[in-house]
């Protein structure tokens, strides 16, 4: 049974409930009441085939009689409803019995309310109030290749009437790559607006020499309170540690000592503003880098390729007269990278 048909059963018994509530029946009378008319309703719904829609069981029910009808039968009183007259303050004179004399002075009794005979409400109507539906009960079913959105944008939604249009709501969602279209299209104008306002500003003296270099290469300027650019102070990563480690490199590659160097390169390992990989790339992978180069140097000279050429039995003092410029070039290689790394901007 669909949902408006079960309403309408519903209805019906909820009727017969508060009628039979009114009268004298116990509780459990009027339980037996209503589980028998629902059963009786069952019944003739088999009979007929089942009858799903709304038209059927209103059938059904206006076979069975009104909820009034349903109360008679079962030999006890309706009660009848009550009517709501204007209420009359003051003594209420009486009235005199049918045929008896006027009363004096000529007054006229005031005639009694008529009963109003309006439709009742829907949930009080009786069935044979409630005219057939006009509308298809079956509103929610549609094809199964009915498209979601009609090609114009807009159709009539089965089963609403008014309401409030929102346009946004009711216009098929865009496709994403519209909305990737417009998206671009912003950007690019937010993109030419900062352009145009940059082109607008006037560019002070002595910042031609700048605006000749890519915008990566250029200072950064900070504007002071009489309007005039001046270059910003930037804060860099390095600190004491990181400089006195390359001194202490450069020092010692001069010197020839091994002390400035051995303590170059802990202080760059122990560098709280480095991290862990510039580190490294500090203390083993530039200095290995250069021992590299100067083993592959000693190799080229000992096969020919290039330099003076290395007799067999002379390799140990090549090697000897070769590694302390290596150790030295390798101190240079670290100090110069913990400059550059100390230099950069900080983040």
């Amino acid at each position: 049974m669909g949902i408006e048909s079960e309403q309408l059963v519903f209805d019906y018994l909820s009727r017969i409930g508060d009628l039979a509530h009114g009268t004298a029946m116990t509780a459990a009378e009027r339980a037996r009441l209503v589980a028998g008319v629902r059963a009786d309703i069952e019944r003739r719904r088999a009979e007929a085939g089942g009858a799903h829609t709304a038209a059927g069981v209103r059938r059904i029910l206006d076979g069975i009689g009104r909820p009034e009808d349903v109360i008679a039968d079962t030999g006890v009183s309706v009660p009848q409803p009550r009517v709501h007259g204007p209420v009359v303050h003051g003594p209420v004179e009486p009235r005199p019995a049918e045929g008896g004399p006027a009363p004096r002075g000529g007054d006229t009794l005031p005639k009694p309310p008529e009963q109003s005979t309006a439709a009742s409400p829907p949930h009080l109507a009786p069935a044979h109030e409630l005219g057939p539906r006009e509308s298809d009960p079956d509103w929610w079913r549609e094809g199964p290749g009915a498209p979601r959105y009609a090609p114009g944008g807009r159709r009539p939604v089965g089963g609403f009437d008014g309401g409030i249009e929102l346009p946004e709501v009711l216009e098929p969602p865009p496709a994403p790559e519209k909305e990737k279209e417009e998206a671009r299209r912003r950007a690019e104008a937010a993109q030419a607006a900062d352009a145009d306002a940059a082109d607008e500003t006037p560019a002070a003296p002595g910042r031609n020499r700048w605006a000749r270099l890519p915008r990566p290469l250029r200072p950064r300027t900070a504007k002071v309170a009489g309007g005039a650019p001046r270059t910003a102070r930037v804060p860099r990563v390095g600190g004491a540690v990181e400089l006195a480690a390359a001194a202490l490199l450069v020092a010692g590659a001069v010197m020839g000592s091994l002390i400035p160097l051995g303590l170059g390169w802990l202080a760059a390992w122990w560098s709280p503003r480095l991290s862990r990989q510039e580190a490294k790339w500090a203390v083993t992978v530039v200095p290995g880098t250069v021992a590299a180069a100067g083993l592959v140097w000693l190799w080229g000279r000992t096969e020919g390729r290039w330099g003076e050429p290395i007799a067999e039995d002379a390799l140990g003092e090549a090697v000897t007269a070769s590694w302390p410029w290596a150790l030295r070039a390798a101190a240079v290689a670290s100090a110069l990278y913990l400059l550059w790394r100390a230099r950069r901007p900080r983040a």
